[in-house]
């Protein structure tokens, strides 16, 4: 595949972050810059996408510091070094090499679909990473239904009652785009009956760029750009 979405590691990335740090401390394109007013603000625009709602939604629902938790889909976050300063025990999965190390950080270069774990995770964290899986996108390659097998794997990891923390693109009516899906109420609700209890909210974009947590999903909220303009923010217990 020739393209990819770039997702910021962080909730707000500037608009052109790589000749922003390549171009601005270099003479002359610095003074130009810096005396123009509106390239400036340009250059330094920041936009706000679903991590701000993403994150804290994971973070606020772990269980107590010292468990154990598995991060599929680590590189692009940086939920796993965050848990791991805090004192979990975390394990970090990905296609590509993690770029952090730290004590409690137990880094897992591989596909969560074919992969030799044991089953003693407390909580298993997927942030928006479930819609690439089987998709020739970050390092991957394409397997027929890789989300669902995916899911297997996750649950399977979990010990009895442990958690999945699950946040994906969300509409009223689903897609699959060349890069991502995009999953209805129904659809996750197929997808995650392994489970013995989901509870499934909403983060949701407004025209103004902020981002609200519901209880539903808007009839009129589409796929409606290149971005998520809504996000599925799941608990789902084993």
């Amino acid at each position: 595949m020739l393209w990819q979405p770039t997702r910021p590691f962080e909730f707000t990335s500037s608009v052109i972050d790589k000749l922003k740090f390549k171009w601005l401390a270099v003479k002359p394109v610095s003074t130009l810059i810096f005396a123009l007013p509106k390239l400036r603000k340009l250059l330094t625009a920041r936009s706000i996408n679903e991590r701000i709602v993403e994150t804290p939604f994971i973070l606020g629902r772990l269980p107590p510091i010292g468990a154990k938790i598995l991060d599929v889909g680590a590189c692009e976050s940086p939920v796993s070094l965050m848990l791991a300063s805090l004192g979990y025990a975390v394990t970090a999965v990905d296609l590509r090499p993690y770029p952090f190390s730290h004590p409690n950080l137990r880094v897992v270069q591989g596909d969560i679909t074919h992969m030799n774990l044991k089953a003693e995770y407390d909580a298993v964290i997927c942030l928006s990473t479930l819609e690439h899986i089987g998709l020739p996108v970050y390092g991957g390659r394409k397997i027929a239904g890789g989300d669902r097998l995916a899911i297997r794997a996750m649950h399977k990891l979990l010990v009895p009652a442990g958690k999945l923390l699950l946040t994906t693109p969300a509409a009223p009516v689903g897609q699959l785009l060349p890069a991502w899906r995009v999953y209805s109420p129904p659809a996750l609700t197929k997808l995650l009956k392994l489970f013995k209890s989901v509870r499934i909210n909403y983060g949701i974009k407004s025209e103004s760029e902020s981002w609200t947590v519901h209880s539903s999903l808007p009839a009129n909220r589409y796929l409606t750009s290149a971005v998520p303009t809504a996000v599925a923010l799941i608990e789902a217990i084993k």
